[in-house]
C-alpha cells in the first residue's frame, strides 16, 4: 500500500469520526437544560421509554421550578409494565437544590446517585418499602426529531418537546426490591430498543395524547429495521376557550423520515381517542400517504402519575409502554403494513384522572 493510499484510508477514518462526533452533539445540544437556574414558573422533563424482551420501562429525571417557590423539586420516576401484571411506579422527589447540570456537555444529576448523560442513565432511590436501581448505556441516535414546526420553537408557548434520540438500544439493568423482605421483585437484564426525549415549558398542555413505537414487523412477521413511529394529539387552551385538537407525527420507514407535523401538514391531519372504562383507544390520520395508525391499549396495562404546573395545577398522566399498535400507509403507490405487538408506548394526559382508577405511582 502506497503513502497516498494510506493518507486516503486515514482520512475517511478520520471523517467517520468527525461526523459521528458532530451526530453525537446533535443529541447533547438538545438535551441541555433550559432552565436557567433563577427564573421562576418553569418545568423540565427528559424521560427514556423503551422494551426488553416482555417488560416495558419508563424512566424520568424532572424539575419543577414554582411560581411562587413553595413547590420546588426534583424527581426520579422509574415504572415496569408487564402484560398480565399491574404496572409498578415509584417517583422520589428531592429539593430542587440537589438538581445540578454540566453547562458545556449533558449531564444532570439529581441527588447523590441519580444522573443521565449522553450515552448512560443512572439511579438509586428507596421510595416507601421499595429500594429501585438502574443503569443503562447506550449511543446516541445521531438524528433528532422536532414534533413542532421549526418556527414554534421561537414562539412563546406553554410547553415545548423533541426527541434528542428517537431510536435507542439499550444495555444494562432495572432493579426493584422490597426493602423489607429483601425479596426481588423485579430483575431486569435490559438489552432493547427504546426512545428519549426532553421536555419544558411553563405548564404542560391542557390534554394529550401520545405514541412511540420503534420496534415494528412487517405483514410477514419479520422486524422492520431503522424504522419507528412518533406523534402525538395536543389540546390547548387559551383562558376558558379551548382550541381545537393539533396531530403531530412522523414515520420512519427504513431509513426514510416523512414527516406530517409542518404548518401546511396539520390541516390534512386528524385524530379520534377514548380512553375511559371501556375502551382505550387512539387513532391517527393523513390524507398525506394516506396514513392511518390504530392503538387500542388494555386499562390494566396502565399506571397514572401525578404532575405539578409551576402555576400550583396539576396534570394527571396516564402511561403504559406495552400496547399494540397497526401502521398503514402508501408509498410511491404502494400500500405499507406495520405492526407493533405489546411494545407500543403511550399516554393520556389529562386535567383529571382517568374515571376508573387506574394503578398509580408511589411517592417519597
Amino acid at each position: 500500500m502506497n503513502v497516498e493510499k494510506i493518507e486516503l484510508k486515514v482520512k475517511k477514518i478520520k471523517n467517520k469520526k468527525e461526523v459521528k462526533e458532530k451526530n453525537e452533539n446533535i443529541a447533547e445540544k438538545e438535551n441541555l437544560p433550559r432552565w436557567n437556574g433563577v427564573s421562576k414558573g418553569h418545568y423540565e422533563v427528559w424521560y427514556i421509554t423503551g422494551n426488553t424482551e416482555e417488560i416495558g420501562f419508563w424512566i424520568r429525571y424532572t424539575i419543577n421550578v414554582s411560581e411562587d417557590g413553595y413547590k420546588d423539586w426534583a424527581g426520579i420516576w422509574l415504572a415496569i409494565f408487564k402484560n398480565g401484571e399491574k404496572p409498578i411506579g415509584v417517583c422520589r422527589k428531592y429539593p430542587l437544590g440537589e438538581f445540578s447540570w454540566e453547562k458545556k456537555h449533558f449531564l444532570i444529576k439529581i441527588g447523590e446517585e441519580n444522573m443521565l448523560s449522553n450515552t448512560k442513565a443512572k439511579g438509586k432511590i428507596n421510595v416507601k418499602n421499595f429500594r429501585a436501581e438502574w443503569e443503562l448505556n447506550f449511543e446516541p441516535t445521531g438524528y433528532v426529531f422536532k414534533h413542532l414546526p421549526e418556527a414554534a420553537y421561537h414562539l412563546p408557548l406553554e410547553t415545548e418537546v423533541l426527541a434528542p434520540n428517537p431510536e435507542l438500544n439499550f444495555e444494562g439493568f432495572i432493579k426493584i426490591k422490597d426493602i423489607e423482605t429483601g425479596i426481588e421483585i423485579r430483575n431486569i437484564n435490559v438489552k432493547g430498543k427504546g426512545y428519549q426525549t426532553h421536555i419544558w415549558g411553563k405548564k404542560h398542555a391542557f390534554r394529550w395524547v401520545w405514541g412511540h413505537a420503534n420496534i415494528l414487523k412487517d405483514e410477514n412477521g419479520e422486524p422492520v429495521e431503522d424504522s419507528f413511529f412518533e406523534g402525538l394529539t395536543v389540546i390547548a387552551k387559551r383562558g376558558p376557550l379551548q382550541l381545537p385538537p393539533l396531530s403531530l407525527f412522523a414515520i420512519r420507514y427504513k431509513g426514510e423520515m416523512f414527516e406530517f407535523n409542518n404548518f401546511g401538514d396539520i390541516i390534512y391531519n386528524s385524530a379520534r381517542w377514548k380512553f375511559d372504562d371501556e375502551k382505550i383507544e387512539w387513532e391517527v390520520r393523513s390524507k398525506k400517504m394516506n396514513f392511518r395508525l390504530l392503538m387500542r391499549g388494555k386499562k390494566e396495562n396502565f399506571i397514572m402519575a401525578t404532575y405539578d404546573d409551576p402555576d400550583g395545577s396539576n396534570a394527571f398522566c396516564h402511561n403504559s409502554e406495552i400496547e399494540s399498535a397497526e401502521i398503514e400507509f402508501e408509498i410511491k403507490g404502494k400500500k405499507v403494513k406495520l405492526f407493533c405487538d405489546g411494545t407500543f408506548h403511550t399516554e393520556f394526559g389529562a386535567r383529571t384522572p382517568l374515571e376508573y382508577s387506574p394503578t398509580k405511582f408511589f411517592y417519597e
